[in-house]
């Protein structure tokens, strides 16, 4: 692996240095702000563009320094060295017309998008319906325990804790007016732990070592590692393929181990993995962009550092809309700290803040959303990197403030038996001191 010398962190120095890269973000989510942010502080020009729609707030990222936010990324896409998207659910076709004129685009394809790595692998046996008044009948008819899959749109995920369950579950969702518009999945239940397992592919195929993680509500853990047993029994089984859609960037894989220590593939996920996308860039030894711009050239110039890492999402406002949840500041913010903290719907105010006992009128952060940060932490095991992660958590400070404080929590009864599976053998829950 080829090291080179490493670039100064937003927390470290502000200064621009190094030669810049022209970065182009598409994004479709109000996601790439902190990517946006420490690509500025590694010396880069930014060129964001946030996709207009209910669930964005368009004022994200207002204030923060060097980053040109623009309304139309079409003009901007021959300029860019690199062009990173945070989805794979829109502007895809164009993307792949400029791919064919030689502009640089780190993510999915169209081909990538569509792609169902998972036929090429034993799945959960599972039932396509029309709606979810059909898949609701079938529950009724089967009485077995599923779980609720949709296709091709955003994702909708529920895994029932009974048949009556799922039923109550799908009347509540049609109720509520988030009845999906195409087609839906019911896959059996299987008792296992849950694992994904994911990898970035270059131009040549893969870079960088593997990334094992393990999902919660509000969180996640995950770690880089060089030998990952869930990732070669799987997910290396697809280079060969992904890299003849042209497909570049992430790739995840969500399995469930059952308990005789097979893997049953439950999702394919073509486009950045979030949150986990922000222990990456908190993981990053280095440049948080050039090696993307390397893998595109066929190199691996990675720098991924392998501790064990923890992501917690800090909401507030029980997710209200962008409108009723903007405009709260968030306190706590040092150079000390905010290297683990991660904007997501974030702008910068000049707003009032303490500064001893005196009040002063300072640049804040403030919220544009209820999905307000991400904040990251690293350590040797789960125990440490979930201690530090809500070390930083408990510094910063915002109205209504919406945590877990349980991210990892599993693993302790988890890891013993995925180990004796041969799984998961770089993550050690708490290594004995």
């Amino acid at each position: 692996m080829i090291r080179r010398q490493r670039r100064p962190l937003p927390h470290e120095d502000d200064t621009q240095r190094g030669c810049a890269i022209n970065l182009l973000i598409i994004d479709q989510d109000c996601l790439g702000l902190s990517y946006a942010w420490r690509a500025v502080a590694a010396g880069h020009k930014v060129k964001w563009f946030i996709q207009p729609k209910p669930s964005n707030n368009l004022a994200t990222g207002d204030g923060f320094k060097g980053i040109e936010k623009i309304d139309n990324w079409v003009p901007a896409a021959k300029w860019a060295d690199l062009v990173i998207t945070t989805s794979n659910d829109n502007y895809l076709e164009r993307l792949d017309f400029f791919r064919k004129q030689g502009v640089p685009v780190f993510g999915p394809t169209q081909a990538s998008a569509k792609l169902d790595g998972m036929k090429a692998l034993e799945t959960v046996p599972y039932e396509t319906f029309a709606s979810m008044d059909q898949a609701r009948k079938h529950v009724e008819k089967t009485s077995e325990r599923y779980v609720f899959k949709t296709v091709g749109e955003k994702p909708l995920t529920y895994c029932s804790r009974s048949p009556a369950d799922m039923v109550g579950w799908i009347d509540r969702m049609v109720a509520r007016g988030r009845q999906p518009k195409g087609q839906v999945i019911l896959q059996k239940f299987i008792e296992g732990i849950e694992m994904a397992v994911s990898r970035f592919l270059g131009s040549e195929g893969w870079v960088g070592q593997w990334n094992e993680s393990f999902e919660t509500p509000g969180g996640d853990v995950a770690y880089f590692t060089k030998e990952s047993k869930l990732g070669e029994d799987t997910l290396a089984k697809l280079e060969e393929t992904l890299v003849k859609t042209g497909h570049t960037g992430n790739v995840t894989l969500e399995l469930i181990i059952d308990e005789s220590g097979k893997p049953w593939p439950l999702e394919w996920t073509c486009r950045m993995d979030w949150p986990v996308a922000n222990i990456t860039l908190g993981a990053t030894e280095g440049d948080p962009i050039e090696w993307m711009k390397d893998a595109l050239e066929g190199k691996d110039t990675s720098t991924f550092k392998e501790e064990i890492g923890c992501c917690i999402v800090v909401a507030h406002s029980d997710y209200k809309s962008p409108a009723e949840s903007s405009d709260v500041p968030i306190y706590g913010m040092t150079k000390g700290n905010k290297k683990h903290i991660h904007p997501q719907f974030v702008k910068i105010d000049v707003l009032p803040d303490m500064d001893g006992e005196k009040i002063v009128e300072r640049p804040t952060w403030n919220t544009t959303g209820s999905y307000a940060a991400v904040v990251t932490g690293f350590g040797r095991d789960v125990k440490q990197s979930t201690e530090r992660a809500c070390k930083t958590v408990a510094q910063i400070h915002l109205s209504g403030m919406i945590v877990r404080d349980d991210i990892g929590e599993e693993l302790e009864e988890q890891l013993p038996k995925l180990h004796e599976m041969g799984y998961a053998k770089h993550c050690e829950f708490e290594v004995a001191k």
